[in-house]
């Protein structure tokens, strides 16, 4: 199961949503998301967080918005974390858009995940860019929750 969608709350505010379902325990998805040090092997769109995803610390991540280029994003941010569940950053970026940013693991049904990455984007820029950006994060976090579930399934079956 897949699910994805983006809505425009106003000119300057839109929330993008993203969902799968991993055939994995919530402990083996959480510890492929916070293997940030295994980012390259496998995650599309942001391709690598530098720093530890435990609760109050900096990390800077490294986006690839546009995977047909090789230009990549660098942004540092303070991140709040419940251990085994969630971690999401609520900060200003680029062009003084303001990026609330979540990923979520949870448990499902016959021991399988949820996992939902969501996002809303707004302030700054967004008026102008909006549409284009919650576009462009919709379908990125749709390749990067493809790419967990598959390292996560790996590493279940591995076990």
């Amino acid at each position: 199961m897949e699910a994805a969608r983006s809505e425009k709350v106003s000119l300057a505010h839109h929330k993008i949503y993203t969902e799968i379902l991993i055939d994995a325990s919530p402990d083996v998805v959480w510890s492929v998301l916070t293997d940030t040090g295994s980012y390259g092997d496998w995650a599309a769109f942001l391709v690598d967080i530098k720093g530890e995803i435990r609760d109050g610390t900096q990390i800077t991540t490294v986006f690839q918005v546009d995977p047909a280029k090789e230009k990549l994003t660098t942004i540092d941010h303070r991140i709040t974390v419940v251990d085994g569940e969630t971690f999401f950053w609520a900060e200003k970026g680029p062009g003084g858009i303001r990026d609330n940013h979540h990923f979520r693991v949870e448990p499902a049904a016959e021991g399988k995940t949820r996992f939902i990455q969501s996002d809303e984007i707004m302030g700054g820029i967004t008026w102008l860019m909006g549409g284009r950006l919650a576009k462009m994060y919709e379908d990125g976090y749709q390749a990067f929750n493809r790419g967990l579930k598959a390292e996560a399934e790996r590493r279940a079956r591995a076990k």
